[in-house]
């Protein structure tokens, strides 16, 4: 039996129908975040509200700029006062260590430690290599 070939909107599923209704019926308006204040009739009573709600933002922003500056003012201070104490810390510490010069490493030592890891990465790869040829005769056997 030949079925009825679907409309693409009809093959979509439940979830993505639900969510095509819901937007469509909750649309908001941009506008409506913003609070414009009331409906002045004068123009002139409508800029002067506008340039009073201006004035207002900036003298918020002074406000904040200068609330920041102060805690900028106030963590540079601190800043200081911690670099200070770690250089007199610093200085006092330099005072009581002690350093000393490296001795030097004997040369007829490292010579042997080289053979020897060498010998170990030898060893290690000719067992990992028996291993490997153990493993491929075991697997077609």
């Amino acid at each position: 039996m030949i079925e009825p070939l679907l409309h693409p909107i009809a093959r979509c599923s439940l979830i993505r129908i639900t969510t095509i209704l819901v937007m469509l019926t909750m649309a908001i308006r941009a506008g409506a975040a913003v609070n414009s204040g009331p409906k002045a009739k004068d123009p002139a009573d409508e800029e002067m509200r506008r340039t009073l709600q201006f004035f207002e933002a900036e003298r918020m922003n002074q406000k904040k700029l200068e609330v920041g500056r102060e805690r900028y003012d106030l963590s540079q201070a601190n800043r200081a006062k911690v670099i200070e104490g770690m250089t007199a810390e610093l200085a006092t510490r330099q005072k009581t260590v002690v350093i000393q010069p490296v001795a030097s490493r004997d040369v007829s030592k490292e010579g042997s430690d080289s053979w020897s890891g060498l010998l170990l990465g030898v060893v290690a790869l000719g067992g990992g290599f028996l291993a490997f040829r153990h493993y491929r005769s075991r697997q077609y056997a």
